[in-house]
């Protein structure tokens, strides 16, 4: 006994009049509209271009400036406690500056990562040029919330390993990847803010 098929044999890819095969469409996960992928535009691409070069010019932008000031931060939580009101003020305030220093190195570390992959974005035809403008500004504005959350996760870090005795390069190790960490965290709090420029 044998089975032969009824009609038009059943193909997942719907053809166009002059025989080829049509792009198909998929789903994009980041803009919940169905994109076509096969056009060549890169439209499917850039979400995810802009997406990845944000996390990296983040992390970037976070570690760095935990990396320079994570154990000075470490060290102005410590002088909030334990010296009374005086001492508690004193360390308030310096932990603030500190957190605004880390801003401003994060966002500059930030901008200039985000501005060479956008760079190399525009170059390669994967992003135009003027969402390259609004990525590298969505991301300097993000570096600099990252570096307030790098810098203080990275003291946080810094102050409770330097107390079970971790020192040298396992703690600077350490305070960099949590500064990292704190840098995308917080730059993604960011996001929704930095994708109306």
């Amino acid at each position: 006994m044998s089975l032969t098929p009824v009609g038009t044999p059943y193909t997942p890819y719907p053809t166009n009049p002059t025989g080829g095969v049509t792009p198909s469409t998929t789903y994009n996960p980041y803009s919940g509209t169905p994109v076509s992928s096969d056009t060549g535009t890169g439209s499917g691409f850039s979400t995810d271009f802009a997406s990845i070069s944000s996390m990296v010019a983040h992390g970037a932008g976070g570690g760095f400036s935990s990396y320079k000031l994570g154990a000075q931060m470490g060290q102005n939580m410590k002088g909030m406690f334990g010296n009374g009101f005086k001492g508690f003020i004193g360390g308030a305030k310096n932990v603030a500056i500190t957190g605004v220093k880390g801003a401003g190195l994060s966002a500059l570390v930030s901008a200039g990562v985000s501005a060479i992959s956008n760079g190399v974005g525009v170059a390669t035809g994967k992003v135009d040029g003027s969402k390259a403008v609004s990525n590298v500004i969505g991301d300097t504005i993000g570096g600099a919330v990252g570096g307030l959350g790098a810098v203080t996760l990275g003291g946080l870090g810094n102050l409770a390993l330097g107390a079970f005795g971790v020192a040298g390069l396992p703690l600077t190790i350490a305070t960099v990847g949590l500064g990292a960490v704190g840098g995308v965290l917080a730059g993604k709090m960011t996001k929704g803010l930095t994708d109306s420029f």
